[in-house]
């Protein structure tokens, strides 16, 4: 004999709005915290592409008694692939903001001597938290 259950089996609405509301809760602690993350990565990058083009920028000096006045082409021979050093998307930290400030620009540059990277108008030490 075949007993016949009668009652459907599932969750109820209570039920799923609790596990909606744990997520929900997980999720606005989770996400500020990846975009964080995100963020500090992106500031090591620039702080390393920053100091490497510094680098290349004293070697330049040291060779040819000047500074450079472009990345791209002055200081191709002390930087492998100086024109595809680009900086990320997204944002990135800078001392003495609290927040996380968004990246605009696309372009490292050397400052007006060309003695000093530069990116948004920051040297390699102002960038960090």
């Amino acid at each position: 004999m075949h007993r016949i259950l009668s009652a459907q089996q599932g969750f109820t609405l209570i039920e799923l709005m609790v596990v909606i509301s744990i997520l929900g809760v997980l999720a606005m602690v989770a996400i500020p915290k990846y975009n964080a993350a995100i963020a500090m990565a992106n500031t090591a990058k620039i702080q390393a592409d920053l100091q490497t083009i510094d680098t290349a920028v004293a070697m330049y000096q040291t060779q040819n008694g000047m500074y450079p006045k472009n990345i791209s082409t002055d200081l191709k021979d002390y930087l492998l692939d100086a024109d595809k050093i680009t900086p990320p998307k997204g944002s990135c930290f800078i001392k003495g903001n609290t927040a996380m400030v968004d990246i605009t620009d696309t372009t490292y540059k050397l400052n007006a001597v060309g003695e000093r990277a530069i990116f948004q108008e920051h040297v390699t030490g102002d960038f960090g938290k």
